[in-house]
């Protein structure tokens, strides 16, 4: 099942960078929760807005709220995005996995001299 957001599928990193910074700006808003953002991440409130710029930031953003169930169940109601919504978006800001070519010879060590057992 394709998530959407505000009417549109969540197809790529700018929907999923909007709902973060739509995310972010609802936990800014509230003195509670820019108080307990603050004190999980070690920002400081000056360092807030140079780090919305990030895609990393944001990211973090969303996995912050995805892992707090209470303010999960808080963004699905008064902001009407759907945690699966918010999943999406993790997904589609997380970085690509580094694929690293297999070598085709294996470097095993030196080999061992073989003995026959049958004479």
């Amino acid at each position: 099942m394709t998530e959407t957001f505000q009417g549109r599928t969540i197809t790529g990193r700018g929907d999923a960078e909007s709902i973060a910074i739509q995310v972010l700006n609802f936990i800014v808003a509230d003195v509670d929760r820019i108080i307990q953002f603050l004190n999980v991440t070690g920002l400081q409130p000056e360092t807030i807005g140079e780090s919305a710029t990030s895609s990393h930031f944001l990211l973090g953003v969303l996995e912050y709220v995805a892992k707090d169930d209470e303010l999960l169940k808080v963004v699905d109601q008064e902001m009407k995005i759907r945690p699966a919504a918010i999943l999406a978006a993790v997904v589609h800001l997380s970085p690509e996995p580094e694929v690293k070519p297999l070598d085709k010879k294996v470097d095993a060590g030196p080999q061992l001299p073989r003995r026959n057992l049958f004479h």
